[in-house]
């Protein structure tokens, strides 16, 4: 179950966030992001921007349209408190307009992180978008897969990928395309 928690990060003087990442899948996050161009969906207040960042990502584009104006003040001074700012591009969108232009752009990731809108349209077109922006190769991640909160991300994955993922950590699923 998606539980939000706060999360001290950088040591006991890092900023707080609050996440339903857990430990876990936070250093999975970290390792799969090291030498990495990550594109994330659902960005929040910047925990696994963060994670991605301080874990060796090149760059880390985080999409998520903050309709809460908090949120994107708040990532953005937990981003330089940790001094990882230049190397996450905070974008302001929803996937639904980010992701295609990003696809028209002929933009390229090698890992994509997706915590965004856990509804069924929403998830399968942000899966869709995110095989086109994927280098070959590289890695696709979904947040929240079995949660019984976001129902809708399994049936969509399982629909889409009926192998299975190739790696499941607590509730993020990881495919290598």
């Amino acid at each position: 179950m998606a539980v939000w928690r706060g999360v001290l990060l950088g040591g006991e003087f890092g900023p707080a966030f609050n996440t339903s990442v857990q430990e876990d899948e936070a250093q999975r996050l970290a390792v799969l992001a090291e030498g990495a161009r990550v594109l994330e969906v659902g960005s929040a207040y910047g925990y696994s921007a963060a994670v991605m960042a301080l874990g060796g990502a090149v760059s880390v584009a985080a999409v998520d349209p903050h309709t809460s104006v908090r949120s994107a003040m708040i990532m953005e001074a937990n981003l330089k408190a940790l001094m990882v700012w230049h190397l996450v591009t905070m974008i302001p969108e929803y996937s639904e307009t980010a992701l295609p232009r990003m696809i028209a752009a002929g933009s390229k990731f090698d890992l994509i992180f997706v915590d965004g809108n856990h509804l069924g349209e929403a998830a399968l077109a942000d899966a869709e978008a995110s095989q086109q922006l994927l280098n070959p190769g590289g890695t696709l991640l979904f947040h929240d897969y079995g949660d019984p909160d976001c129902p809708d991300v399994k049936p969509v994955l399982d629909f889409l990928y009926p192998g299975g993922p190739d790696c499941l950590t607590s509730t993020l699923w990881e495919k290598q395309l």
